[in-house]
């Protein structure tokens, strides 16, 4: 995701990859369900190319949104690498 990132001019802040989901914060000049069109297109494209074909990987929904300060930033962040497991 790094290097789409890279690519886009995009700022990658955090990632989690899950089992069954991912987590990205994002800082970019689109809108967040752009970002999350183009990092699922990515990133089927990679598992593709590393022989992990199948007929489809994401669910049509997913959750983008848009974080407006410092504040919120720094909560998905955290959130994101660090507060995955908590109940």
């Amino acid at each position: 995701m790094g290097d789409h990132c890279h690519f886009r001019n995009w700022i990658l802040h955090a990632v989690n990859c899950r089992s069954n989901h991912v987590h990205v914060v994002v800082a970019a000049d689109v809108h967040p369900k752009e970002v999350m069109r183009q990092l699922k297109y990515w990133a089927t494209r990679r598992l593709n190319e590393m022989g992990a074909s199948r007929e489809a990987w994401w669910a049509e929904l997913g959750s983008g949104r848009d974080l407006n300060d410092e504040v919120a930033l720094v909560g998905a962040i955290i959130y994101t690498l660090e507060a995955q497991d908590r109940k």
